[in-house]
Protein backbone atom coordinates (compact mmCIF):
# COMPACT_ATOMS: atom_id res chain seq x y z
CA UNK A 1 0.00 0.00 0.00
CA UNK A 2 1.23 3.24 -0.79
CA UNK A 3 0.62 5.74 2.26
CA UNK A 4 -0.62 9.11 1.38
CA UNK A 5 -1.06 11.13 4.15
CA UNK A 6 1.74 10.14 7.46
CA UNK A 7 0.52 12.72 11.22
CA UNK A 8 3.41 11.75 13.88
CA UNK A 9 2.72 13.57 16.67
CA UNK A 10 1.27 16.23 15.38
CA UNK A 11 0.70 20.08 17.04
CA UNK A 12 -0.35 23.07 16.57
CA UNK A 13 -1.63 25.81 19.10
CA UNK A 14 -3.46 29.60 18.39
CA UNK A 15 -1.23 32.18 20.02
CA UNK A 16 -0.08 29.24 22.65
CA UNK A 17 -3.41 28.10 22.73
CA UNK A 18 -3.77 24.63 21.84
CA UNK A 19 -5.36 23.06 19.09
CA UNK A 20 -4.26 20.00 17.77
CA UNK A 21 -1.93 17.58 19.94
CA UNK A 22 0.38 14.74 19.08
CA UNK A 23 -1.99 13.51 16.70
CA UNK A 24 -0.58 10.73 14.86
CA UNK A 25 -2.70 8.73 11.89
CA UNK A 26 -1.67 7.10 8.69
CA UNK A 27 -3.94 7.66 5.12
CA UNK A 28 -3.35 5.18 2.52
CA UNK A 29 -3.54 5.66 -1.52
CA UNK A 30 -7.78 5.13 -2.44
CA UNK A 31 -8.90 5.34 1.16
CA UNK A 32 -12.12 7.22 1.81
CA UNK A 33 -11.86 8.81 5.75
CA UNK A 34 -14.58 10.54 7.41
CA UNK A 35 -13.11 13.43 9.62
CA UNK A 36 -15.88 14.34 12.46
CA UNK A 37 -15.47 16.71 15.64
CA UNK A 38 -17.55 18.85 16.89
CA UNK A 39 -17.60 22.60 15.44
CA UNK A 40 -14.04 24.23 16.72
CA UNK A 41 -12.60 20.91 17.21
CA UNK A 42 -9.71 21.61 14.81
CA UNK A 43 -10.83 20.10 11.63
CA UNK A 44 -10.21 23.03 9.08
CA UNK A 45 -6.54 23.51 10.94
CA UNK A 46 -5.74 20.07 10.58
CA UNK A 47 -6.93 20.16 6.66
CA UNK A 48 -4.67 23.52 6.80
CA UNK A 49 -2.06 21.78 8.14
CA UNK A 50 -1.90 18.81 5.80
CA UNK A 51 -2.45 21.17 2.37
CA UNK A 52 0.70 23.35 3.80
CA UNK A 53 -1.56 26.13 4.89
CA UNK A 54 -0.29 26.26 8.38
CA UNK A 55 2.76 24.38 9.90
CA UNK A 56 3.02 21.51 12.59
CA UNK A 57 5.24 22.67 16.27
CA UNK A 58 6.13 20.19 16.90
CA UNK A 59 5.44 17.06 14.68
CA UNK A 60 5.28 16.20 11.13
CA UNK A 61 3.36 15.54 8.64
CA UNK A 62 4.03 14.25 5.38
CA UNK A 63 2.03 13.89 2.00
CA UNK A 64 3.10 11.96 -0.45
CA UNK A 65 5.77 11.34 0.98
CA UNK A 66 7.10 14.93 1.04
CA UNK A 67 6.57 18.01 2.86
CA UNK A 68 3.07 19.20 2.53
CA UNK A 69 2.93 22.38 0.57
CA UNK A 70 5.43 22.04 -2.41
CA UNK A 71 4.32 22.47 -5.66
CA UNK A 72 4.86 18.78 -6.23
CA UNK A 73 2.03 18.08 -3.50
CA UNK A 74 -0.26 21.03 -4.48
CA UNK A 75 -0.69 19.75 -8.06
CA UNK A 76 -2.11 16.64 -6.78
CA UNK A 77 -4.41 17.79 -3.62
CA UNK A 78 -8.19 18.99 -4.74
CA UNK A 79 -10.28 20.67 -2.48
CA UNK A 80 -14.27 21.31 -2.75
CA UNK A 81 -15.38 24.30 -0.37
CA UNK A 82 -18.22 24.65 1.68
CA UNK A 83 -18.71 28.41 0.59
CA UNK A 84 -21.11 28.99 -2.38
CA UNK A 85 -19.68 30.11 -5.56
CA UNK A 86 -19.64 33.92 -5.39
CA UNK A 87 -19.13 34.70 -9.74
CA UNK A 88 -22.87 35.22 -10.80
CA UNK A 89 -21.86 36.86 -14.10
CA UNK A 90 -19.43 33.70 -14.94
CA UNK A 91 -20.89 30.79 -16.64
CA UNK A 92 -19.99 27.08 -15.56
CA UNK A 93 -17.69 26.05 -18.54
CA UNK A 94 -15.50 29.52 -17.85
CA UNK A 95 -15.35 28.61 -14.27
CA UNK A 96 -14.42 24.94 -14.54
CA UNK A 97 -12.00 26.35 -17.76
CA UNK A 98 -10.14 28.22 -15.19
CA UNK A 99 -9.51 25.40 -12.88
CA UNK A 100 -8.46 23.11 -15.94
CA UNK A 101 -5.89 25.76 -16.64
CA UNK A 102 -4.28 25.58 -13.62
CA UNK A 103 -3.96 22.07 -13.21
CA UNK A 104 -1.34 19.61 -14.57
CA UNK A 105 -3.16 17.21 -15.79
CA UNK A 106 -6.57 18.26 -16.22
CA UNK A 107 -9.62 16.12 -16.92
CA UNK A 108 -11.24 16.78 -20.17
CA UNK A 109 -14.44 19.32 -19.99
CA UNK A 110 -16.81 17.20 -21.96
CA UNK A 111 -15.67 14.18 -20.52
CA UNK A 112 -16.87 15.90 -16.96
CA UNK A 113 -19.89 17.33 -18.02
CA UNK A 114 -21.06 13.90 -18.83
CA UNK A 115 -19.61 12.60 -15.63
CA UNK A 116 -21.78 14.94 -13.46
CA UNK A 117 -24.21 15.13 -15.15
CA UNK A 118 -23.77 18.98 -15.73
CA UNK A 119 -25.14 19.34 -19.15
CA UNK A 120 -28.24 21.48 -18.90
CA UNK A 121 -26.25 23.83 -16.94
CA UNK A 122 -22.87 24.62 -18.64
CA UNK A 123 -23.68 27.31 -20.17
CA UNK A 124 -25.62 28.90 -17.30
CA UNK A 125 -24.62 31.84 -15.08
CA UNK A 126 -23.26 30.57 -11.58
CA UNK A 127 -25.53 33.40 -10.08
CA UNK A 128 -28.93 31.38 -12.17
CA UNK A 129 -27.55 28.42 -10.52
CA UNK A 130 -29.81 26.44 -7.31
CA UNK A 131 -28.05 25.85 -4.28
CA UNK A 132 -27.45 22.23 -5.48
CA UNK A 133 -26.61 22.99 -8.84
CA UNK A 134 -23.98 25.33 -7.06
CA UNK A 135 -22.72 22.33 -5.15
CA UNK A 136 -22.31 19.86 -8.00
CA UNK A 137 -20.49 22.91 -10.04
CA UNK A 138 -17.92 23.29 -6.78
CA UNK A 139 -17.14 19.57 -7.37
CA UNK A 140 -16.68 19.87 -10.60
CA UNK A 141 -14.11 22.24 -10.14
CA UNK A 142 -12.11 20.08 -7.69
CA UNK A 143 -12.14 16.98 -9.80
CA UNK A 144 -11.38 18.46 -12.98
CA UNK A 145 -8.00 18.66 -11.96
CA UNK A 146 -7.63 14.93 -11.48
CA UNK A 147 -6.53 15.05 -7.64
CA UNK A 148 -5.26 11.94 -6.37
CA UNK A 149 -5.76 13.78 -3.18
CA UNK A 150 -9.77 15.36 -2.51
CA UNK A 151 -10.84 17.36 0.08
CA UNK A 152 -14.70 17.39 0.62
CA UNK A 153 -15.88 20.45 2.93
CA UNK A 154 -19.69 19.49 3.59
CA UNK A 155 -20.00 18.34 -0.27
CA UNK A 156 -23.80 17.82 -0.11
CA UNK A 157 -25.23 20.49 1.80
CA UNK A 158 -28.34 21.72 -0.50
CA UNK A 159 -28.31 18.81 -2.51
CA UNK A 160 -31.33 17.03 -3.02
CA UNK A 161 -31.21 13.00 -2.51
CA UNK A 162 -31.27 12.06 -6.13
CA UNK A 163 -28.08 14.19 -6.40
CA UNK A 164 -26.92 12.89 -3.45
CA UNK A 165 -26.96 9.19 -4.53
CA UNK A 166 -24.99 10.16 -7.84
CA UNK A 167 -23.00 12.29 -6.02
CA UNK A 168 -21.97 9.33 -3.50
CA UNK A 169 -21.57 6.93 -6.40
CA UNK A 170 -19.18 9.02 -8.26
CA UNK A 171 -17.03 8.95 -5.17
CA UNK A 172 -16.68 5.63 -4.75
CA UNK A 173 -15.49 5.34 -8.44
CA UNK A 174 -12.60 7.90 -7.45
CA UNK A 175 -11.74 4.96 -4.83
CA UNK A 176 -11.34 2.18 -7.42
CA UNK A 177 -9.44 4.88 -9.10
CA UNK A 178 -7.16 5.14 -5.78
CA UNK A 179 -7.80 8.44 -5.54
CA UNK A 180 -7.84 9.29 -1.29
CA UNK A 181 -10.92 11.40 -0.40
CA UNK A 182 -11.16 13.12 3.69
CA UNK A 183 -14.64 14.28 3.92
CA UNK A 184 -15.53 16.63 6.81
CA UNK A 185 -19.39 17.08 6.80
CA UNK A 186 -22.44 17.29 9.24
CA UNK A 187 -24.51 14.36 7.75
CA UNK A 188 -22.77 11.78 9.80
CA UNK A 189 -25.02 8.75 8.09
CA UNK A 190 -23.64 9.88 5.11
CA UNK A 191 -19.99 9.18 6.19
CA UNK A 192 -21.37 6.05 7.74
CA UNK A 193 -22.47 4.47 4.98
CA UNK A 194 -19.31 5.51 2.72
CA UNK A 195 -15.75 6.34 4.52
CA UNK A 196 -13.55 2.81 5.17
CA UNK A 197 -12.39 4.67 8.43
CA UNK A 198 -14.14 7.20 10.81
CA UNK A 199 -11.53 9.67 12.37
CA UNK A 200 -12.83 11.83 15.59
CA UNK A 201 -11.65 14.17 16.43
CA UNK A 202 -12.19 16.18 19.95
CA UNK A 203 -10.66 17.85 22.85
CA UNK A 204 -7.13 18.48 20.55
CA UNK A 205 -6.37 14.46 20.06
CA UNK A 206 -8.20 11.50 17.62
CA UNK A 207 -10.65 9.65 20.15
CA UNK A 208 -11.23 7.07 17.91
CA UNK A 209 -9.35 5.71 15.09
CA UNK A 210 -11.24 3.04 13.37
CA UNK A 211 -13.69 1.32 10.89
CA UNK A 212 -17.74 2.10 11.38
CA UNK A 213 -18.09 -1.82 12.17
CA UNK A 214 -15.37 -1.87 14.84
CA UNK A 215 -16.94 1.74 16.61
CA UNK A 216 -20.05 0.35 16.77
CA UNK A 217 -19.18 -2.69 18.46
CA UNK A 218 -18.11 -0.71 20.87
CA UNK A 219 -21.77 0.57 21.51
CA UNK A 220 -24.13 -2.06 21.48
CA UNK A 221 -26.98 0.11 22.80
CA UNK A 222 -30.41 -0.53 20.43
CA UNK A 223 -33.60 -1.37 20.14
CA UNK A 224 -35.14 -4.88 19.10
CA UNK A 225 -39.07 -4.54 17.89
CA UNK A 226 -40.96 -7.55 17.00
CA UNK A 227 -44.99 -8.74 17.07
CA UNK A 228 -46.23 -11.53 19.01
CA UNK A 229 -49.13 -12.80 21.27
CA UNK A 230 -46.37 -13.23 23.87
CA UNK A 231 -47.04 -11.25 27.34
CA UNK A 232 -44.36 -8.67 27.60
CA UNK A 233 -43.83 -9.94 30.85
CA UNK A 234 -41.50 -12.89 29.63
CA UNK A 235 -39.21 -10.06 28.14
CA UNK A 236 -39.25 -7.44 30.97
CA UNK A 237 -35.76 -9.70 32.50
CA UNK A 238 -33.41 -10.81 29.88
CA UNK A 239 -30.20 -9.58 29.59
CA UNK A 240 -29.36 -6.07 28.09
CA UNK A 241 -33.38 -5.12 27.93
CA UNK A 242 -33.55 -1.85 30.18
CA UNK A 243 -37.44 -1.03 28.76
CA UNK A 244 -40.23 -2.12 26.83
CA UNK A 245 -43.08 -0.56 25.12
CA UNK A 246 -46.03 -2.57 23.97
CA UNK A 247 -48.44 -0.87 20.65
CA UNK A 248 -51.26 -3.54 19.93
CA UNK A 249 -48.87 -7.07 19.51
CA UNK A 250 -45.71 -4.99 18.93
CA UNK A 251 -43.36 -4.77 21.38
CA UNK A 252 -40.07 -2.81 20.98
CA UNK A 253 -37.47 -3.79 23.80
CA UNK A 254 -34.47 -0.91 24.80
CA UNK A 255 -31.44 -2.96 25.20
CA UNK A 256 -27.68 -2.19 26.75
CA UNK A 257 -26.60 -4.85 24.44
CA UNK A 258 -28.28 -6.13 21.66
CA UNK A 259 -26.71 -9.03 20.66
CA UNK A 260 -27.33 -10.83 24.20
CA UNK A 261 -30.69 -9.56 23.84
CA UNK A 262 -31.00 -11.18 20.55
CA UNK A 263 -29.56 -14.63 21.99
CA UNK A 264 -31.69 -14.52 25.20
CA UNK A 265 -34.86 -14.01 22.89
CA UNK A 266 -34.10 -17.29 20.73
CA UNK A 267 -36.45 -19.74 22.76
CA UNK A 268 -39.14 -17.24 21.86
CA UNK A 269 -38.03 -17.50 18.19
CA UNK A 270 -41.61 -19.51 17.22
CA UNK A 271 -43.92 -17.09 18.11
CA UNK A 272 -42.18 -13.74 17.55
CA UNK A 273 -42.52 -12.33 13.79
CA UNK A 274 -41.49 -9.02 11.73
CA UNK A 275 -38.00 -8.57 14.13
CA UNK A 276 -35.91 -5.59 13.28
CA UNK A 277 -33.44 -4.53 14.97
CA UNK A 278 -31.92 -1.04 15.12
CA UNK A 279 -28.33 -0.52 16.27
CA UNK A 280 -26.90 3.19 17.20
CA UNK A 281 -26.07 5.33 14.13
CA UNK A 282 -22.99 6.96 13.97
CA UNK A 283 -24.94 10.58 14.87
CA UNK A 284 -26.06 8.99 18.29
CA UNK A 285 -22.52 7.64 19.30
CA UNK A 286 -21.04 10.79 18.05
CA UNK A 287 -23.40 12.56 20.36
CA UNK A 288 -22.39 10.40 23.18
CA UNK A 289 -18.49 10.44 22.68
CA UNK A 290 -18.66 14.56 22.75
CA UNK A 291 -21.44 15.06 25.18
CA UNK A 292 -23.71 17.01 23.09
CA UNK A 293 -27.27 15.58 23.13
CA UNK A 294 -29.47 15.79 20.31
CA UNK A 295 -31.74 18.32 18.89
CA UNK A 296 -35.09 18.35 19.99
CA UNK A 297 -37.76 18.00 16.86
Amino acid sequence: MTTIIQLNQLSFAYRNRPVLSNLDLTVQEGEILGLVGPNGAGKTTLINLIQGVLTATPGSVTVFGGQPGTRQAKSKIATMFQDDLKLDNVTVTEFLNVFASQADHPKELATLVNELNLNDIVNQPLGKLSGGQRRKVSFASAVIANPQLLFLDEPTVRMDAETRQAFWHYINQLRHQKVTVIITSHYLEEIQAVADRIAILQDERFSYIGTWQQLQTRHTTGKLSFTTALAADLFTHLPGVQTINQDNHRLTLTSSDTDLTLKAIIPFVDQIHDLIINRESLESIFLQMTAKEAPKS
